[in-house]
């Protein structure tokens, strides 16, 4: 009995090995089927306001943590956060998107991730409260990172999606730095990554390219539209007071965008001149050209704020050096 036993124990062995040695997972180097997973672990309780502002004042550090308010909402999707976390860490990201659908391409993965990029910083806000600093830090990084992929190849709504937790990270390394809670091993890898950002932390010149050719694919369509008012109407939500644009009309605003862009070249405080005279310019444009082009002026002052957040930590980790 105990040889059949030995036999059997020797066979199973000798087939897992082999079937082990036959299978090799496949390799995934895109980070955004991760987050797509991590956004199915969402659970997205419908807060109250208060609840909301207490949210928004722990992570301006206007309030302290509050686990008897905040754990659980945190802990409910601790899944979805480590999920994220874990996939920063991959080569590629690439969200799938439909580009072929032009200006009618779904962007469902924008409000999960705003979400999800909140939870994230509370995570690491709780993380803090607990003690656990390396934890907390590795938490913010992780969320710049996820703030890159989601403003990437989206145009401006990406980087609107992106900005809000993009700079709640920083602001948070950065009360964590200026508090003393964080040792010079922990401050040289807050460098590390601070040091691969780029120098205006997200690609702004790369969301404004997306969002020419968005908008011009959208001009282009009300251009063929069989029902242009109709058309209009469902786009900007009110009646038209011209025709469709013309050739003519999307070649001008195709030149405007070049103009936008040489103007995200300069530092913001220089670019507002410039960006003034092109809204302006837009003025006397067909009226699809005025209600589909963004305000730049708007987006450079963002770009100002995001600027001057990554330029508080970086002035935090030298303070603290000396």
């Amino acid at each position: 009995m105990k040889r059949s036993c030995v036999l059997f124990a020797i066979l199973v062995f000798c087939l897992s090995t082999g079937l082990a040695q036959q299978f090799t997972p496949p390799q995934n180097k895109n980070a955004a089927l991760r987050y797509w997973m991590a956004f199915a672990d969402l659970t997205d309780h419908s807060a109250d306001r208060a609840t909301v502002k207490l949210m928004e004042d722990v992570l301006s550090g206007a309030a302290q943590w509050d686990e008897q308010k905040l754990g659980q909402i945190v802990e409910e999707n601790s899944a979805a956060v480590t999920s994220m976390q874990r996939a920063t860490q991959l080569p590629e990201c690439n969200w799938g998107l439909d580009y072929a659908r032009g200006a009618a391409m779904s962007l469902g993965h924008l409000p999960k991730a705003r979400v999800l990029a909140r939870l994230n910083a509370l995570y690491g806000v709780r993380q803090m409260a607990k003690g656990d600093t390396a934890g907390a830090v590795a938490t913010w990084l992780a969320g710049l990172r996820f703030s890159q992929c989601v403003s990437r190849d989206v145009g401006l709504i990406g980087l609107l999606s992106a900005r809000p937790g993009f700079t709640a990270n920083l602001h948070l390394l950065t009360l964590a730095v200026e508090a003393g809670n964080v040792n010079a091993e922990l401050q040289e890898k807050v460098r590390a990554a601070v040091h691969e950002l780029p120098a205006e932390g997200l690609d702004w010149q790369g969301s404004i390219k997306s969002e020419a050719w968005a908008d011009e694919e959208g001009l282009k369509y009300l251009a063929k539209a069989p029902n242009f008012q109709e058309t209009y109407k469902s786009f900007f939500g009110s009646a038209a007071s011209a025709q469709p644009p013309s050739q003519s009309d999307i070649a001008a605003f195709r030149a405007l965008m070049g103009e936008v862009l040489a103007a995200f070249q300069l530092p913001s405080a220089q670019a507002k001149g410039p960006l003034t005279e092109i809204a302006g310019k837009t003025k006397s444009m067909n009226t699809s050209v005025q209600a589909i082009f963004p305000n730049y002026s708007k987006m450079n002052d963002l770009r100002s704020d995001v600027v001057n957040e990554q330029e508080k930590l970086v002035k935090a980790l030298v303070r603290s050096k000396k």
